[in-house]
């Protein structure tokens, strides 16, 4: 579901990715980082939950891309629904999902259709995907913290965090300039430039290959950077509550850049990442009794286009 619903987004990809990787630039045994840790992995544990995500890009101070989004999981059965809205100047689409009695349900906003997905073994990858995120290999993520921690040099003390009434806690990091680690900058840069300016003439999927979903109008609608990219700012605030989970997460990147005509453009990625009905989560369900219903056969095709496959 996560991969399908990425494609929707392909800036907010790239930011994601740069998200994660600059705020990990700046980790270490600080008592605010180690606090970030903590909550996040047992923020993680929680398979019931409606999280509501809305990320919005701006270029030159000119609205580009806004998404907004709210996913609700059960924990059980793989039972599941998302609402999501994208609006790409003037265009607005919206996607509707259910995971209901071992069906996977697609509804669009400008079709009164519910396309039903089947194909061979649609019910393992959903399975597998829901056994991988939930259950992380323990190993895995004592390596990648060693290998995060080799990293942190003198960044670790920009995390910081500040006490609140019955053991909550908000918890800060933001870089900017030279603080920022030049290994992050040129991640940033290979993603942005191999993505989708390095991708520009490759035929994109048609919308019926993505169940309605018209990516040509959101790529178009993205700065195609080439030279000059680099990550200016970085600021992450996170609201933990006395559980020890993290209720909101917001984030801001600033980037810059220049097309192949040479014009500069400053980017600004925003999320803001809200979790709410802690282990009281009902997802939505639809009737399909009197619907317009449509089956698609999920095949290997349809899993290219949506990213199932690398």
């Amino acid at each position: 579901m996560n991969k399908k619903l990425a494609m929707m987004g392909l800036g907010v990809a790239v930011g994601s990715m740069m998200l994660v990787t600059s705020v990990y630039a700046g980790v270490g045994d600080a008592p605010g980082y180690e606090a970030f840790k903590s909550a996040f992995k047992e923020t993680a544990k929680v398979d019931n939950v409606t999280r509501q995500v809305n990320v919005s890009l701006q270029d030159n101070g000119a609205q580009l891309l806004n998404v907004k989004s709210t996913i609700k999981s059960s924990g059980k059965n793989q039972a599941g629904s998302a609402e999501v809205t994208v609006q790409s100047g003037e265009e607005q689409q919206t996607l509707q999902f259910y995971n209901q009695d071992g069906k996977q349900i697609v509804k669009t906003g400008d079709s009164d259709v519910y396309k039903v997905l089947e194909g061979d073994g649609m019910q393992g990858k959903f399975k597998d995907h829901e056994r991988s995120s939930h259950t992380p290999d323990p190993q895995v993520i004592s390596e990648v913290e060693n290998v995060v921690d080799a990293l942190v040099g003198n960044l670790k003390n920009y995390v910081t965090m500040d006490a609140k009434a019955g053991n909550a806690k908000d918890i800060h990091f933001k870089l900017s300039g030279s603080q920022i680690s030049p290994v992050v900058n040129t991640i940033g840069s290979l993603v942005i430039k191999h993505g989708p300016a390095d991708n520009k003439d490759r035929p994109l999927p048609t919308k019926a290959d993505t169940l309605g979903v018209d990516v040509t109008t959101l790529k178009n609608s993205l700065p195609q950077l080439t030279s000059d990219i680099k990550m200016d700012e970085v600021e992450m605030n996170a609201s933990v509550d006395a559980d020890n989970h993290i209720t909101n997460q917001t984030a801001q990147i600033h980037i810059s850049g220049k097309d192949a005509g040479g014009k500069t453009h400053d980017v600004v990625l925003s999320v803001d990442m809200t979790l709410s009905s802690l282990n009281s989560t009902t997802p939505d369900t639809v009737d399909l009794n009197g619907k317009k219903l449509e089956t698609v056969k999920f095949d290997e095709n349809s899993r290219k286009n949506w990213g199932d496959n690398k």
